[in-house]
């Protein structure tokens, strides 16, 4: 293959050879035409760039006879629009050759503080009697344009929420230039956001990588006005197996498809901001596609995370983080919460809530209404709230700054009233991960309770949690518990393993059972916008409880060493969060 396209380019470079212009005399093709035989080469481009450093461009002009000084007259038309422009440009009416040159330059003059950005239609011709030759063309039409001045404003910030809407990952900034237009200001483009500085983009091996390696592509978002911020449809140059992805705004899909106004689709809410420095844009008002994974544009910015941070530009720190700590007793028996928050250095207060469950997106709303209890911190530290009823809770956070709420953090654990539960190592075993992770967790202990036969773990599963489940070894009857993996899976929090029997609500999906030494748990994983994949995963004993013990002596004491690889984030595109554009039509 190679061999032939070397050939291929001999034999170009020689058809180029024989249509350029050329001083070679001793070259000669056939009989001369008559006259000097004028003509613009056939390998002239078909586009010019203006520049709006220059004031000038050159065209090359060519005649067949050399031996005497001439000239050759030059008509020339510029269109704009199907407009005449020829009054911008300054062209000569003829160009002149010394003896025994076969070139000369013709030079089109410009202003360029006058010209418009965009393309001009210039059709040149030569004059004469007998101006004709087998060389090349007596008539060249070509465009010339000048492309839009971008102005480097330094190194920015972007957080992406297109992908990872799709895909459910953390959203994390990362360091991108950004250009604005010098002659619309409020024009900004980002480069290759989605390129190397991707931080969920991949090189590989072979020499390719999740990005176009051929060509620089831009993320262009219109701030013209700060209140009506909207962004066109784009291709990001970057493909994860399902061609490359494509996004917009909803604000400027409306004002294609709608025939709306700018007007119309901000006062419906669609547009982003642009304000001291930073651009966002509401919750669910952009879009994304991947033209090869399903068909149409999606609803993206679901964490309402999208944010353009400008060069030089310093952002509050509003940020928090919770954690639970324990529980207490006192002397009269009281049970209390303990948790352990820490405000960033701009947080002016917080508000803090336990509540029951894990639905943190309705605690948050009800937090900001004053619907619960909250309690209110100005500095890091410990809270507490009474607690007096076993089960599934959650620490929320809502930080203030400003005048307005800013950031939440949540925790969400399993809490028990009474004495702490004892449990006695009885079989090691390996677990076979499927459906969010992928591999085998080897030699991982499984404990009964010692207070209630039919109560089991597996400790150090997942990411270093212990994995609960009921096995009544009487009816054979086994539940898994609804329960953390120890994942967060980017801003939708924690992701669960819960029983396919409890979640769904029957047995239609599959139930766990035990056989002949190995437990197969019908499982479901999900997170707080959907579940990623269900099935049977595996548990099988390889030994007895004399091994059980010295192994779970040895793990005492540390940390899981390793955690399953996750496989999920990209097979199982979490589709619970997309929502089709056409949910959400104006109302005009």
């Amino acid at each position: 293959m190679k061999y032939f396209n070397i050939k291929i380019a001999m034999a170009v470079a020689t058809l180029l050879a024989f249509t350029a212009c050329s001083d070679d005399d001793d070259y000669t093709a056939g009989t001369n035409p008559a006259g000097e035989g004028y003509y613009f080469p056939s390998t002239a481009g078909s586009s010019i760039e203006l520049s709006i450093t220059e004031t000038s461009f050159d065209i090359e002009v060519c005649r067949a006879k050399t031996e005497d000084a001439a000239s050759a007259q030059i008509t020339a038309t510029v269109l704009f629009d199907d407009e005449d422009a020829s009054s911008l440009f300054t062209i000569p009416s003829s160009v002149s050759f010394g003896a025994g040159e076969g070139t000369a330059t013709l030079t089109i003059g410009y202003d360029p503080d006058a010209i418009e950005y965009n393309t001009y239609t210039f059709t040149l011709s030569v004059e004469g009697t007998g101006e004709t030759t087998p060389y090349g063309d007596a008539t060249y039409t070509f465009t010339a344009a000048a492309s839009q001045p971008w102005v480097s404003l330094g190194m920015g910030y972007y957080t992406d929420d297109f992908m990872t809407t799709f895909y459910g990952v953390d959203n994390i900034p990362e360091e991108v230039e950004i250009q604005e237009n010098g002659i619309t200001p409020g024009l900004f483009r980002l480069v290759y956001p989605y390129g190397e500085a991707y931080p969920y983009n991949e090189a590989y091996d072979d020499g390719t990588a999740d990005w176009d390696l051929t060509q620089t592509y831009y993320l262009e978002i219109n701030a013209c006005d700060p209140d009506k911020v909207y962004i066109t449809q784009q291709d990001t140059g970057m493909d994860w197996g399902y061609g490359n992805v494509l996004v917009w705004s909803m604000a400027d899909y409306y004002m294609q498809n709608g025939g709306y106004s700018l007007d119309e689709v901000a006062a419906a809410g669609y547009c982003g901001t642009y304000a001291d420095g930073v651009i966002t844009f509401p919750e669910q008002s952009l879009l994304i596609c991947m033209p090869d994974y399903a068909d149409g544009w999606y609803v993206a910015n679901y964490n309402g995370a999208f944010k353009v941070v400008m060069p030089g530009v310093v952002l509050a720190d509003y940020s928090a983080s919770v954690a639970y700590t324990g529980k207490f007793t006192d002397a009269n028996g009281t049970n209390e919460v303990i948790g352990s928050v820490t405000l960033g250095s701009d947080v002016e207060s917080a508000r803090v809530a336990l509540v029951a469950g894990k639905d943190i997106t309705s605690a948050v709303a009800d937090i900001e209404d004053g619907a619960i209890d909250y309690t209110t911190v100005t500095a890091s530290g410990t809270v507490t709230f009474p607690c007096e009823e076993s089960g599934t809770y959650s620490l929320v956070v809502v930080t203030y700054g400003n005048g307005a709420a800013q950031e939440t953090a949540s925790a969400t654990f399993n809490y028990s009233v009474g004495a702490e539960e004892t449990w006695t190592a009885a079989y090691v075993g390996n677990y076979e991960y499927s459906y969010f992770w992928e591999g085998t967790d080897a030699d991982l202990v499984l404990y009964n309770s010692d207070s209630d036969p039919n109560r089991w773990k597996i400790e150090h599963w997942g990411y270093d949690v212990d994995f609960c489940f009921t096995f009544d070894q009487t009816t054979g009857e086994i539940i898994v518990d609804d329960q953390e993996t120890g994942y967060e899976y980017g801003s939708y929090g924690m992701v669960y393993v819960d029983d396919l029997v409890d979640y769904t609500g029957g047995y239609n999906n599959g139930y766990s059972y035990y056989d002949n030494g190995t437990f197969y748990f019908a499982v479901i994983y999900y997170c707080s916008a959907g579940y990623f994949g269900y099935g049977y995963e595996t548990f099988t004993l390889t030994s007895n409880a004399a091994k059980a013990i010295s192994k779970a002596k040895a793990k005492a004491a540390g940390a899981k060493k390793s955690s399953p690889k996750v496989h999920a984030t990209k097979v199982h595109a979490n589709r619970f969060t997309l929502n089709d554009v056409s949910k959400y039509m104006i109302v005009k």
